[in-house]
């Protein structure tokens, strides 16, 4: 009698044992994963603190492509990183700590592509027909081959919708959003987003206010449905816009043109 009134007792305890031990594993894997993806994050901030250099007075940050090209140390660093980032699965990772991931693996590639292609003068020259790079698949993730367009279109931008990704990503052009001096990381993502938007937008690369009207970068135009949650284009822009153009954008000045320049963000030749 006593056997069977502690039976679903003790069926009830090992559920809820093995759903717990089944929790943990998972809280475990991610947690390791975390403290594995910032630590390989150290490699590449030393690479960016060495070799990214900000231009002024335009606050382009430019990229000395010569000098990590001629240090075998420093570019095995590069190269070692993007190992261990292959070694990581950004599916058990929390949303900002693989958004973090994808963009920093997607900037790391991208300079190691101008690496050993330099001296090109501009990134569109790695594919034919002034194509680039974009659509090799070259990247490893999760055992399968992905393109840089993989991660920006079908990963970040798709599973991820925000018009601030945008900011992230640097295509090694003078009009891309700036790389950064260090890497992205989850802890501070949405202060580093806002501020890498208000740094871009601000700039003549993104937003020059000329006599017929206002002259946006091309993203504005590609990704214009991914700024429409911000109520479009020039909303977003006027959330971020110095006193100038924010008083230009209140007055009612149309956007005009586009224009974007793909000269390499090099720093010999800037």
């Amino acid at each position: 009698m006593l056997k069977s009134l502690f039976l679903p007792f003790i069926f009830l305890f090992l559920t809820l044992d093995n759903n717990l031990v089944s929790n943990l594993n998972g809280y475990n894997k991610a947690e390791a994963q975390s403290s594995k993806n910032s630590a390989g994050d150290s490699d590449w901030d030393l690479i960016l603190k060495r070799y990214v250099i900000k231009s002024e007075p335009s606050g382009v940050n430019l990229f000395n492509y010569s000098a990590l090209r001629k240090s075998s140390d420093d570019w095995a660093l590069l190269n070692n990183y993007l190992t261990s980032l292959e070694g990581m699965d950004p599916d058990l990772m929390l949303k900002n700590e693989a958004i973090a991931y994808y963009a920093n693996l997607y900037n790391a590639v991208t300079v190691k592509l101008v690496t050993e292609n330099y001296q090109i003068k501009s990134i569109r020259k790695l594919g034919p027909l002034n194509s680039g790079p974009w659509k090799r698949k070259i990247i490893k993730l999760n055992t399968e081959l992905v393109s840089l367009d993989d991660i920006e279109h079908k990963i970040l931008r798709s599973k991820y919708k925000s018009p601030y990704i945008h900011y992230m990503l640097n295509c090694a052009s003078m009009s891309c959003p700036n790389l950064q001096a260090t890497s992205w990381k989850a802890d501070n993502l949405e202060a580093d987003q806002l501020m890498a938007a208000t740094e871009y937008i601000n700039s003549s690369r993104a937003v020059t206010l000329k006599t017929n009207g206002l002259q946006l970068s091309s993203i504005y135009k590609w990704f214009k449905e991914d700024f429409e949650n911000d109520g479009g284009v020039l909303d977003h822009i006027l959330t971020h816009a110095n006193k100038d153009l924010k008083n230009a954008i209140e007055r009612g000045v149309k956007i005009k043109s586009y224009n974007y320049d793909w000269t390499l963000n090099d720093v010999t030749d800037n």
